[in-house]
C-alpha cells in the first residue's frame, strides 16, 4: 500500500556513494552527462536535479509502526469510516483494505484518522523522521513543514499524530502523509530499465534487479519536490532542493540515489 516497500531487505547493496551522502548538506555540482545520458530526442538538464529515495539491503532497522501503540478498537472503526466514505464518494461497492494510496487519490476526512499514538516503553531517544505508522507514511513534523514550503498545494495531504510517552511527558508532532497524485516522470530507454514483451506482442518496461541509474523528464516533473512515481522502484523521488532542506532526514536503510535529468529537445 506505501510508496515504501518493507524495509526488510534480503540482498546485499553497497553503501550509498560519497556524493549521494554530500548531497544531504552541500549538493555537489551535478557530473557531466555521459554518453547514454545525451539519447538523440534528449537535451542533459542541469538546473533541476532529482534522486531517488531506495533502500539498502540486508538491514534490520524499524519503521515507527514497531516503537508505538494506538487504541486498536478505536483504529478500527477510523478504518471502516475511511473505507465507506471511499465507496459513498466513488459510487463503488468495493471494500478495499485502507483506503491512503487508491486510485482516484482523495484526502482522507481528518475525522477519519487516528489523532495520537503512546511511545512503548525502551523506543529509542531519536525517533526515525521518515517513516510508517499503520502500512502510512508518516513524517516528523520538521519533515512536513519542509515539504509544505516548497510543494505546491494538493499534491500531498498531512494529518496531524501526536506521539505521546507512556509516562506523560512531551508529545512529539508528527504527521500521516498521503500522495495525492501518481506521475509518470520517468524515461525507461535511457537507463534502469528493461522492455518486456506481451503475449499479445505489446511492450513494457521493468526495472531492472540491480540498482543501475535512472533518468527523470524534468518537464514531467515540473515543480514537484517530492513524488509518488509509477516506476520507481521504491514509490518515491526528491528534489535536490527539499534535500538541501531537509539534511538528514531518512532513517537508517533507507538512502539517495541520484537519477539523471533531461529535456525533451526541440
Amino acid at each position: 500500500m506505501s510508496f515504501l516497500k518493507s524495509i526488510f531487505g534480503a540482498k546485499a547493496q553497497p553503501a550509498p556513494e560519497p556524493v549521494v551522502i554530500a548531497a544531504m548538506t552541500s549538493l555537489p555540482p551535478p557530473r557531466a552527462a555521459s554518453p547514454a545520458f545525451a539519447a538523440p530526442e534528449f537535451i542533459p538538464c542541469t538546473d533541476r536535479r532529482f534522486f531517488e529515495i531506495l533502500e539498502t539491503y540486508q538491514h534490520r532497522s524499524r519503521p515507527l509502526h514497531d516503537y508505538v501503540s494506538w487504541d486498536i478498537e478505536e483504529e478500527k472503526r477510523l478504518k471502516m469510516l475511511r473505507v465507506e466514505a471511499y465507496q459513498l464518494r466513488n459510487g463503488t461497492d468495493y471494500q478495499p483494505h485502507d483506503v491512503f494510496h487508491l486510485w482516484p487519490y482523495q484526502p482522507v476526512d481528518p475525522d477519519h484518522v487516528i489523532k495520537h499514538v503512546t511511545l512503548k516503553a525502551g523506543a529509542p531517544r531519536v525517533l526515525p523522521e521518515y517513516s510508517q505508522i499503520l502500512q502510512v507514511n508518516v513524517v516528523s513534523d520538521r519533515v512536513m513543514k519542509a515539504i509544505t514550503a516548497l510543494e505546491e498545494a494538493g499534491r500531498q495531504a498531512f494529518y496531524p499524530l501526536d506521539i505521546v510517552p507512556a509516562d506523560g511527558g512531551t508529545r512529539q508532532r508528527y504527521h500521516f502523509m498521503q500522495f495525492l497524485e501518481h506521475t509518470d516522470c520517468t524515461v525507461p530507454k535511457l537507463g534502469g530499465f528493461r522492455k518486456g514483451v506481451r503475449q499479445d506482442g505489446t511492450t513494457y518496461w521493468v526495472r531492472t534487479s540491480s540498482d543501475d541509474k535512472v533518468f527523470l523528464d524534468a518537464e514531467r516533473a515540473g515543480t514537484r519536490h517530492l513524488f509518488f512515481d509509477k516506476r520507481a522502484k521504491s514509490g518515491c523521488f526528491i528534489s535536490s532542493q527539499l534535500v538541501a532542506k531537509l539534511g538528514e532526514f531518512l532513517p537508517a536503510g533507507l538512502y539517495l540515489s541520484e537519477t539523471g535529468s533531461v529535456r525533451p529537445r526541440g
